[in-house]
């Protein structure tokens, strides 16, 4: 039970920290707050409809400005003017300007127990003599701040406090905003089920207001139920659905609350999207109209972060400077904790002591109170580098082993509070699963080893079978391919026997006829067709076989190759040949067939212009190369076509002599390269 404060007595204990997924929600909270109008009046016929603006007087003007909260009058004016009103028994106008001021300190992070204490005081008394609109108002104020604070207990409190049944729109706007509030107080106290309900509550209020900012928020809100239990699939959901309610709706400020809620969410899961995020949501914040303080403190705070992690250290120095104005007007917040933090990566970053020291010292036994393991484990962490980096290695272990207590009772939450809150449901059907279990448990080990071997077996099999089915379809193919080449090569050497009997029966069956005939002529016409009859038998015969090769040799026959094609073609050929004649006859010879097949096929199909013979010579290998400048084809399709006689003899020539052929086709020609080892 929370005891109220007696008029007498004065808060002397301040924590700074909550927890940080909590934390944030809060400032986005009281920021959106900020946003909304100071002064409406409420509709005729719905309370969630937003009324005209009305004038605040002079008093409660300067209570509700920003600018106004750093005077150091500012309290003092205050007490002045409501300790009067209450004298003067006007209560209503001192429940007016104790709303607005209390709004203005809690939306500015301003924690101070003596106005904490007149501000529960004044309510308790005069409740029933405050309009509905300042008394939840005042209970709001008064729970946000608690809660910003890390007193959860204090928060859910007073909050519930506030609760009353609305009859005009502001009031209806503050039980909506205490809902919601409430999902962070309970949600630390560890009633996940009571958060949830608050956390519907608040949407289902913020709709009908048409308040997508807050709406979303309650989303998010949603998403850090799931992200206390670790259900981070389920906490990116949420925060996807409230961000597509604030795109749709085109709300920059609900875009930029959710944006700051998934920065955090995707830095605790350490998600590869944190730092692209961080960009995306510093291009929203300076393009909103709309800014404020502690959303600038917080948005550059991760900005810095992640400069200093892409290591541009000197645009991270240049934005922590220009928001630590900002940071000295704030004595605790999650902003103002994200600016340390950047604070503190940069100092360790290049290399001195961190300036935040003391206040990561200071605060440790705080949030040791309040629970707060995420800052506690992150200060130690800092500690511990700070430590290090100064040679003071006693230190640093303390702080490293500190750290690593937190961050254990940090994963360990989450399942304390979902054991605890479901222990007796399940306590029984535990107890029954873990007998079962114990009976089937040799069972189920036997099933697996027979299942494991039976596994193993079926895949040795299934190889096995895969690679004979490949053997069976290769040996099937180089059968085939060995068959088509051989009726191939049984054909063309008919083809070669017509044409040889034709060339004897047209053209020397012909002239000698020619020569019979003539014989009682002139000697030199006789003369000179038995010439002619010599060049045509002649020329079958070096069609049939290079005449005198063994003793001449490959290169003299590839030079008269070569001239006798350009002299019968329209067609250029150039040789490059360095061959020392180390291979035998019988392996020249089968070279030369390989050109001469080349040089034919060039001619008869690929359209070329000029051609090119290398033939280089190494240590260990020859290397021969037939190039053309032809229009090229698919080697694949023609080789697989059947008809491609002439590539296959190419290929088989060069594996009788032990060599390997490749040939490469493309729009720009054809090359055919033969690398014969010269060992054999």
């Amino acid at each position: 039970m929370i005891e109220e404060f007696p008029e007498d007595t004065y808060i002397y204990a301040l924590t700074y920290y909550t927890n940080p997924m909590l934390r944030l929600f809060i400032i986005l909270f009281i920021a959106v707050l900020s946003l909304v109008s100071c002064s409406e009046k409420k509709s005729d016929n719905q309370i969630y409809q937003k009324p005209l603006k009305e004038e605040l007087d002079a008093y409660c003007t300067y209570l509700n400005a920003d600018s106004s909260l750093h005077d150091s009058t500012y309290l003092p004016v205050f007490y002045q003017r409501f300790n009067r009103l209450v004298d003067e028994n006007k209560i209503d106008s001192a429940s007016q300007i104790l709303f607005w001021a209390g709004r203005n300190m809690a939306s500015n992070f301003k924690y101070d127990t003596a106005f904490l204490r007149v501000s529960i005081n004044f309510v308790a008394r005069h409740g029933s003599r405050i309009q509905g609109r300042y008394f939840s108002g005042i209970y709001h104020n008064i729970g946000v701040t608690y809660c910003d604070n890390g007193e959860y207990d204090r928060c859910s409190y007073y909050l519930n406090k506030g609760v009353i049944e609305p009859k005009d729109f502001y009031t209806y706007q503050n039980v909506a905003d205490i809902n919601y509030g409430l999902i962070f107080g309970h949600l630390n106290n560890g009633k996940l089920e009571q958060s949830l309900k608050s956390a519907y509550k608040a949407a289902e209020m913020f709709e009908e207001q048409k308040d997508t900012t807050f709406l979303a928020a309650c989303y998010s809100g949603i998403a850090c139920i799931f992200r206390y239990q670790d259900d981070y699939v389920a906490a990116e959901n949420y925060e996807n659905q409230g961000l597509k309610i604030v795109r749709k709706a085109k709300d920059t400020t609900g875009i930029l609350t959710v944006s700051l809620n998934r920065i955090d969410l995707y830095n605790q899961m350490q998600h590869p999207n944190l730092f692209p995020f961080i960009d995306s949501t510093v291009n929203i914040f300076r393009q909103w109209t709309g800014k404020i303080e502690d959303d600038k403190l917080a948005v550059n705070s991760w900005y810095a972060f992640k400069l200093i992690h892409d290591n541009k250290l000197a645009e991270a120095k240049k934005v922590l400077e220009e928001i630590k104005p900002i940071s000295l007007k704030r004595s605790y917040g999650s902003s103002l904790d994200y600016y340390y933090n950047a604070s503190s990566a940069y100092d360790v970053k290049v290399g001195k002591g961190s300036e935040n020291i003391g206040f990561y010292l200071k605060k440790i036994p705080q949030l040791k109170e309040n629970e707060d393991y995420l800052r506690l484990a992150l200060y130690n962490q800092i500690l511990h580098d700070d430590a290090f980096m100064k040679g003071n290695h006693k230190a640093a272990l303390q702080y490293l082993e500190a750290a690593q207590i937190a961050q254990d009772s940090l994963n360990n939450r989450a399942l304390r509070i979902k054991v605890k809150e479901f222990d007796r449901k399940y306590q029984s059907e535990k107890k029954e699963q873990q007998i079962a279990l114990q009976n089937k448990e040799l069972t189920q080990k036997n099933t697996f080893i027979a299942l494991l071997i039976a596994s193993i077996i079926g895949l040795i099999a299934a190889a096995l079978a895969y690679y004979l089915w490949q053997r069976q379809k290769t040996l099937k193919q180089e059968k085939e391919s060995s068959t088509n080449f051989t009726k191939q090569l049984l054909e063309n050497t008919e083809e070669e026997r017509k044409r040889i009997a034709g060339d004897l029966h047209d053209s020397i069956s012909h002239e000698l006829l020619n020569l019979k005939s003539n014989l009682t002529q002139d000697t030199k016409i006789v003369s000179k067709k038995i010439d002619t009859i010599i060049n045509d038998i002649r020329g079958i015969s070096r069609n049939l076989h290079p005449v005198m090769f063994d003793k001449i040799g490959l290169i003299p026959n590839i030079e008269q190759l070569v001239e006798r094609i350009q002299n019968q073609h329209n067609f250029f050929i150039s040789t490059e040949i360095n061959y020392s004649g180390s291979l035998n006859s019988a392996n020249e010879l089968q070279i030369y067939r390989v050109i001469q097949e080349s040089l034919s096929n060039i001619i008869k199909y690929a359209n070329a212009h000029a051609a090119k013979i290398t033939i280089d010579e190494q240590p260990t290998h020859i290397m021969i190369e037939i190039k053309d400048n032809g229009n090229g084809f698919s080697v694949k399709e023609t080789l697989n076509s059947g008809k491609a006689f002439g590539l296959h003899n190419i290929i088989e020539r060069s594996r009788v002599i032990g060599g390997e052929a490749q040939i490469h086709s493309s729009a720009d020609g054809t090359i055919i390269t033969i690398h014969i080892p010269k060992t054999l």
